[in-house]
C-alpha cells in the first residue's frame, strides 16, 4: 500500500505540474534523469521563489516538524500522517513552471522518498534519525527557497 502512495504521489510531481518550455543548458525531465542526482542551485545567488499555493503546505510541514521536537507525546506516526497530508495537498497544488518548478523537484522528491521510509519506520531509533534528517531537509530549503 506505501508502495502505491509513493508511485502515486511521484506520478502526482511528475505529471501534474504545468508543462514548460525548455530554458537554455536545462536538461528535460524524463524517467531516467535522477532529480536526486543533482545539486540544488540559488536562482543567481537568489533563493526560488515557491507560489503562496505551495509553500503553505511546505510551511505546515516545517511548523509541524520543530513543534514536534518539544512535544511530551513523540507520536511519530501522527507526525508522518501530518506530513503525508501536506505533501499530497501540495503536490495537487502545484502550479510552479520553469526553473524554480524544476530546483524545487530536486528538494521533493527525495522529501517524499524520506517520507515514505518514516511510514513504515517501527524502531524509536529509526524513527529519530529519520526526523532529524527532516530537519536537515528544512534548513536545506530554506537555503534555496522562500
Amino acid at each position: 500500500m506505501k508502495i502505491f502512495l509513493f508511485c502515486t504521489l511521484f506520478s502526482v510531481l511528475l505529471f501534474s505540474c504545468k508543462t514548460e518550455t525548455l530554458h537554455e543548458n536545462e536538461t528535460p525531465l524524463t524517467p531516467e534523469t535522477s532529480l536526486e542526482e543533482e545539486n540544488l542551485q540559488l536562482n543567481n545567488g537568489n533563493k526560488w521563489k515557491v507560489t503562496e499555493n505551495m509553500i503553505v503546505f511546505i510551511r505546515n510541514m516545517e511548523t509541524s516538524v520543530n513543534e514536534f521536537e518539544n512535544s511530551e507525546n513523540k507520536d511519530y506516526s501522527q507526525l508522518a500522517q501530518i506530513i503525508d497530508k501536506n505533501i499530497r495537498d501540495l503536490t495537487s497544488n502545484c502550479t510552479m513552471e520553469g526553473q524554480a518548478h524544476d530546483e524545487l523537484h530536486k528538494w521533493l522528491v527525495p522529501f517524499i522518498e524520506l517520507s515514505e521510509k518514516f511510514d513504515v519506520a517501527t524502531e524509536p531509533s529509526e524513527q529519530e534519525e529519520i526526523y532529524k534528517n527532516f530537519k536537515a531537509m528544512f534548513v536545506e530549503f530554506n537555503i534555496y527557497f522562500e
